[in-house]
C-alpha cells in the first residue's frame, strides 16, 4: 500500500523503500518536507537509515527560468542507537554531483538540528515515528480482484479497516523557510539513490501516494523501473498503464463517459509528483490539491478519484502534532510482520539483517 514494499529492491531492504512523501505549510513562513522509509519498521524493515544511501528531496519550479533545489540527507553508520547525519544541498540541474554540494547542517538521529541554508535557519529531525499513512489493503486487494472477475464492488472500501494499524516507520522531517523553496507553483517529489564503489544508482521514487497500489500492483521489473526513472518522463511511459486500469474500472462503474473519465484520472496521478505552492493550506488532490498534510487522507481520496465518486474516506487515525518534528510517535507493542502476514517473507526472518549491498 501507498509505495510500502512497491519493488523487490524494497522487498529485500526496506531502507530503500521510499513509503511516503508529504509536503505542507508548518510555522508561519515555514514549509516542512517529510519522507518515510522502512515500512512497518521494527518488524518488517530495520529502524536505521542506510549508510551508503542518500535519501534525497527534489524542488523543481515549474517555471522555466527557476532552478532545481535538491536536499540530501546521508547517514553514518550506527553506533550505541544513534547515526550522524548530514544535510546537503544542490542547485541547478538535477545531477547528484557531489562536487556541486554545499553542506547545510548536521547532527544525530532522534534529535532536532539546525540547518543554515544561505543565511536562511531550518531544521532536520531523522528517527522512528508512527506510520502516518492510513489504508484498507485488503479492500482494495479485493477490490481488484472482483473487477478481474467483471465484478464492481466499491462497497468493500466501507469498513476503513487499516492495515498500517500500530506500524512505525523511519522518517526524515525537513522544516525549511518559504524563502529558500520560492514562491510557487512547485513539483515536489523524492528519491533514495545508492552511492558506493558502482557509482550512483536510483532505487526508488516517489511523489503521488496510492500510484503504485492502483496502477502498479504487482512488485517486478515494471516497478524497479518505474523507482530507476524520473517524472519528466512518466506521461510518455506509463499514462497508458494509468488508461487501461481506469478505463476498465470507469466501464464497470457504469460512468457516463469512461474514457473521458480514464483521461482524467491518468492525468491527475502523473506525473510522479506533488504540486505545491508556499503559503498556501495543504490539502492532497492529485493533479490538482497542494502538497500533502499528514492528516490528508490519501487513500480515501484516490480511491474516490479512481471509481468517480465518494468512497473509503475516513479521518486520520491520530491527532496531528503542532509541534516540530510533526510526525506522530512511535508505537510499541507486538504485532506480527507485515512482510509475513503478506507472504513475502518467511516468518521468523530479522528485519535488521538487511542485505549490505
Amino acid at each position: 500500500m501507498s509505495h510500502h514494499f512497491d519493488s523487490p529492491t524494497a522487498i529485500e531492504d526496506g531502507r530503500l523503500n521510499l513509503c511516503d512523501v508529504y509536503v505542507f505549510p508548518s510555522r508561519p513562513g515555514s514549509t516542512s518536507l517529510i519522507l518515510t522509509v522502512n515500512p512497518d519498521a521494527g518488524r518488517s524493515s530495520p529502524t536505521t537509515f542506510r549508510p551508503e544511501a542518500v535519501y534525497e528531496f527534489v524542488v523543481e519550479p515549474d517555471a522555466a527560468a527557476g532552478q532545481t533545489l535538491s536536499l540530501r540527507v546521508r547517514f553514518s553508520d550506527p553506533s550505541d542507537g544513534l547515526q550522524g547525519l548530514r544535510v546537503l544541498t544542490e542547485t541547478g540541474a538535477l545531477t547528484a554531483d557531489p562536487r556541486r554540494e554545499t553542506e547545510v547542517g548536521r547532527g544525530t538521529t532522534d534529535a532536532v538540528n539546525r540547518l543554515d541554508i544561505g543565511g536562511h535557519a531550518g531544521r532536520v529531525w531523522a528517527g522512528i515515528a508512527a506510520d502516518p499513512f492510513w489504508a484498507d489493503g485488503v479492500a482494495l486487494a479485493q477490490f481488484f480482484a472482483a473487477a478481474a472477475d467483471g465484478r464492481y464492488e466499491p462497497e468493500l472500501f466501507d469498513r476503513h479497516a487499516n492495515i498500517f494499524d500500530g506500524r512505525n516507520v523511519s522518517a526524515i522531517v525537513l522544516e525549511l523557510p518559504d524563502e529558500v523553496l520560492g514562491t510557487g507553483p512547485l513539483s515536489v517529489w523524492a528519491r533514495i539513490f545508492l552511492d558506493g564503489h558502482a557509482g550512483r544508482r536510483q532505487v526508488s521514487r516517489m511523489g503521488q501516494p496510492m500510484l503504485r497500489p492502483l496502477f502498479f500492483r504487482t512488485p517486478g521489473d515494471e516497478t524497479e523501473q518505474l523507482n530507476a526513472g524520473d517524472p519528466s518522463s512518466d506521461l510518455m511511459r506509463y499514462r497508458d498503464t494509468a488508461l487501461q486500469t481506469a478505463l476498465a474500472v470507469a466501464e464497470l462503474a457504469g460512468v457516463g463517459d469512461p474514457h473521458q473519465h480514464a483521461a482524467t484520472v491518468a492525468a491527475a496521478f502523473l506525473p510522479d509528483v506533488l504540486r505545491y505552492a508556499p503559503g498556501v493550506p495543504a490539502r492532497f488532490v492529485p493533479g490538482s490539491g497542494n502538497g500533502r498534510a499528514l492528516d490528508d487522507d490519501a487513500f480515501g481520496t484516490a480511491v474516490s478519484l479512481l471509481v468517480g465518486h465518494r468512497r473509503g474516506n475516513s479521518p486520520a487515525p491520530f491527532t496531528p502534532s503542532s509541534t516540530f518534528p510533526y510526525v506522530p510517535p512511535a508505537h510499541a507493542g507486538e504485532l506480527p510482520a507485515l512482510l509475513e502476514l503478506f507472504g513475502l517473507r518467511a516468518a521468523g526472518a530479522d528485519p535488521t539483517a538487511a542485505p549490505a549491498r
